[in-house]
């Protein structure tokens, strides 16, 4: 199996944790609010909740003391409501306005009952946006050093999901609609040397309004097993896409998981994969970086809803990231971008050989080429060399490794379109449609009536 770079969520505050697992949770201080034009110093914030209000049920209750008279009559009971989950510094900081004369975060308002996030550094007026009362120190490692303002003024940076050779992905909450996005950072100077002259031609030559538009014809696809980009922002050393955020991972990470999938389920992901691509297809788009890693799931349930990603990529990084000396080894590219040193002018049928290897790899939990093969992967590639080998296979019927094999075929010309391989036998299973229905919510699918009665082949070792 390839190597796995690891996926594993994990909370940036492990070691705070490790250093503090003696003391209560309530202890931890999580932020601080500093007075501005206010009697008052600072209060540190160390619960779940934090309320500041006229009512005396509230953490910190105004008076005269703290405010004139003016204000403090304008000033609910409850005015606003500071929370941080379970006090977790790797969760966000919403702020809660509670109010009817308003809460202001840094002159504009959150609106009676209405959440946003608080970031370090912000300002909390009262009332109105001249009344500035509090300052908000987030006493948390800051996740947004370094990134470009186009994210940092719009979304907080959160934990990190996953990492790879070519970058990073983040949870990041939009600020004002605190909705959920995954955002992955890609550097583009981790890319292969090789390509630096023909990249920097290609993207800093780019016109602005050309990349503005790629851009946005990605940000417009709208399909339920594509992912949908909700923002794009394309930078000198880095490309950073903000995608809806799947809480089940990646497929990789499934099939490692759990060895293998079983044919049923390789059969829904696939079929939904399938339809993902045929939607890229008929938009003029080839993906050309197929693989498990790219491929994301709705949820933790064995039967899920998938969505393809990183489909865009390629607009922005010169050639596919696969192709990359420092971004992974070409396990699941077609043999002529191998033949072309990634430089070549390609079909959609290299789409089509990835899905390929794609399926091979849900059903057996293995990849039909591999440098431990005594060979080089390369090689295997090029002249379409791989085996049904591995035990599992014993298991699979004999019409999926069929579709493989008309897919790993070497000439393109050969290789089914995706609408051939949507129309496979394999793929006539009613049961298996009515669920990919489901899960996509579509109310027209291509299901032929005809093949209610369909019933698979005793399923036997296929040869080579």
């Amino acid at each position: 199996m390839a190597r796995h770079a690891n996926i594993a969520t994990q909370s940036q505050a492990s070691s705070i944790w490790g250093q503090t697992q003696s003391q209560p949770i309530e202890n931890i201080v999580w932020g601080r609010l500093y007075g501005k034009n206010i009697k008052m110093n600072s209060i540190d914030l160390n619960a779940d909740e934090f309320a500041a209000g006229r009512g005396e049920t509230c953490n910190l209750m105004l008076t005269l003391d703290y405010l004139p008279e003016k204000i403090l009559y304008r000033i609910s009971k409850i005015h606003f409501t500071l929370k941080r989950e379970n006090c977790d510094i790797s969760n966000p900081v919403y702020i809660e306005d509670n109010s009817r004369n308003g809460t202001f975060i840094n002159g504009e308002r959150i609106g009676m009952n209405k959440t946003r996030i608080l970031k370090n550094d912000d300002v909390i007026s009262l009332c109105h946006p001249t009344n500035k009362a509090f300052v908000f120190k987030d006493l948390c490692p800051n996740e947004a050093l370094g990134l470009p303002k186009e994210i940092t003024s719009t979304y907080y940076v959160s934990r990190k999901l996953g990492s790879g050779a070519c970058g990073l992905v983040r949870l990041v909450f939009d600020i004002r609609s605190c909705e959920q996005f995954a955002m992955k950072m890609v550097k583009k100077n981790l890319l292969s040397e090789s390509n630096a002259i023909s990249r920097n031609k290609q993207l800093n030559s780019n016109d602005p309004e050309k990349v503005l538009n790629e851009a946005n014809i990605m940000k417009s696809l709208s399909h339920p097993c594509v992912i949908k980009m909700h923002d794009i922002i394309d930078k000198p050393d880095s490309v950073y896409m903000v995608l809806e955020f799947m809480k089940g991972g990646d497929l990789l990470n499934r099939i490692i998981t759990n060895r293998n999938l079983s044919e049923p389920i390789s059969k829904l992901f696939f079929y939904q994969m399938c339809h993902a691509v045929k939607y890229l297809h008929d938009k003029g788009i080839s993906h050309r970086d197929l693989k498990p890693d790219n491929v994301l799931l709705e949820s933790s349930n064995e039967e899920t809803l998938l969505k393809v990603s990183d489909f865009g990529l390629s607009k922005f990084v010169q050639n596919d990231s696969v192709m990359k000396t420092l971004c992974g080894t070409p396990l699941y590219v077609a043999p002529e971008v191998l033949q072309t040193g990634g430089r070549g002018a390609y079909t959609k049928k290299v789409d089509i050989w990835s899905l390929g290897v794609v399926l091979f790899t849900c059903l057996s939990g293995t990849l039909p080429f591999s440098d431990d093969f005594g060979t080089p992967a390369s090689e295997q590639i090029k002249h379409g060399r791989f085996r049904f080998s591995h035990p599992t296979w014993k298991k699979v019927s004999q019409r999926a490794t069929t579709l493989i094999k008309e897919m790993l075929m070497v000439d393109p010309k050969k290789r089914p379109t995706v609408d051939d391989v949507l129309k496979s036998s394999w793929l006539k299973d009613n049961e298996m449609l009515r669920k990919a229905k489901a899960l996509m919510q579509l109310n027209t699918m291509d299901i032929d009536e005809e093949d209610e009665n369909f019933l698979q082949p005793p399923k036997k070792r296929a040869r080579r």
